[in-house]
């Protein structure tokens, strides 16, 4: 084991585990999944960082020490690019200036921010408006991203934060760019900024000649070429009820991987636990599954569908999944008490889950 990778795992005692070589070493990626590489001679090269509030790092492979550092800091250079566009948490950020300038009038933003809420608004469709980035009202009520909830949201409440959302309420005008929002709404790009930041690093990785390499931030996973040893990268599926271990394992090669659940991020209310995904359509949290795994072409899909697939649920979900190229989504869902796992789409024999488990195909 390389020496960068030995203090990594050494400072996220908790958080990861290292089995034997001749076994496999396995990464915690925080809410989603572990990733799996062979113990070989090969050792590649991971660097790790932080950054739009969570941990995010790279691991290059096949590539000589000096290339892959260079290429890891172009890597977090985009990253921290990406958030300074698309940060509600930073006031200068161009989604904040848009969020408190627009409020009815146009309002001009770059072309890549253009296109990301496009894109967004595109999966808002594909999702039957269960994935909209105007949500944040309703996230704030419920005590999410800087907001306070001491008490369950009344109706009229939730009533009032969902007339400030909906994004067909939003104008789109991609001649100067511009968009222009309705007062109070705000664009909250949580959702989808991640799988689009993840998107960018594997361009900038390309564009330094990196074929195998593996990019995560905060669990939205881009993987490229194979792991040493792999057919691609084996990204171990984080069991749904929080525990550290990995149920199962997908082989992804030239594929994004995102998953949404409820077990880190979620307010307790009068002893109740209400987790962070919430139905724009009721403006409730939602329950009825415990995670959703998405598979796609590019990052910035899996993220914004994971979220969408969550409040849809597996029966919903299968339409989506039709109209969509190349994407396909596990479920985990609660049966009599035990974790059942709902299979939506063709994984073409890249998903294997543990003995323990029992998969339905949808």
């Amino acid at each position: 084991m390389n020496r960068r990778l030995g203090r990594f795992l050494r400072s996220s005692v908790g958080r990861m585990r290292a089995l034997s070589c001749g076994g496999i070493l396995a990464l915690s990626l925080g809410a989603v999944a572990l990733l799996q590489a062979a113990c070989t001679k090969e050792e590649p090269y991971t660097k790790e960082t932080f950054v739009m509030g969570t941990k995010a790092w790279v691991t290059i492979a096949g590539a000589k020490s000096e290339d892959a550092e260079r290429a890891a800091l172009a890597v977090f250079r985009e990253m921290y690019r990406i958030e300074s566009v698309m940060s509600n948490w930073k006031s200068s950020s161009e989604v904040s200036r848009l969020n408190a300038q627009s409020q009815g009038k146009p309002f001009a933003v770059s072309r890549e921010l253009f296109s990301l809420i496009d894109s967004s608004f595109y999966y808002s469709e594909r999702t039957f408006g269960a994935f909209d980035v105007t949500v944040r009202p309703l996230v704030t009520l419920w005590g999410f991203e800087g907001g306070s909830a001491a008490r369950l949201p009344t109706d009229a409440e939730i009533g009032g934060a969902m007339a400030l959302i909906g994004y067909g309420k939003a104008t789109l005008d991609p001649s100067a760019p511009a968009i222009t929002l309705p007062p109070g709404m705000e664009i909250d790009l949580a959702g989808i900024a991640k799988g689009y930041a993840v998107d960018r690093c594997a361009a900038a990785l390309r564009e330094r000649g990196i074929a195998n390499a593996f990019v995560n931030l905060g669990g939205n996973i881009f993987a490229m070429g194979s792991a040493p040893g792999e057919r691609g990268w084996p990204i171990g599926i984080r069991d749904p009820r929080g525990g550290a271990n990995a149920v199962g394992t997908i082989m992804l090669k030239d594929e994004a991987v995102a998953t949404s659940g409820n077990y880190e991020n979620f307010v307790d209310i009068d002893g109740k636990r209400y987790g962070h995904i919430i139905d724009p359509r009721t403006g409730r949290p939602i329950d009825a599954v415990l995670s959703v795994t998405v598979v796609a072409p590019t990052g910035l899909e899996s993220d914004a569908l994971s979220t969408g697939f969550f409040v849809l649920g597996p029966e919903r979900s299968k339409d989506a999944v039709a109209s969509l190229r190349r994407v396909k989504a596990l479920f985990a869902v609660e049966e009599g008490g035990e974790v059942a796992y709902i299979q939506v789409g063709d994984f073409g024999g890249t998903l294997r889950l543990s003995d323990a488990t029992v998969l339905r195909v949808q």
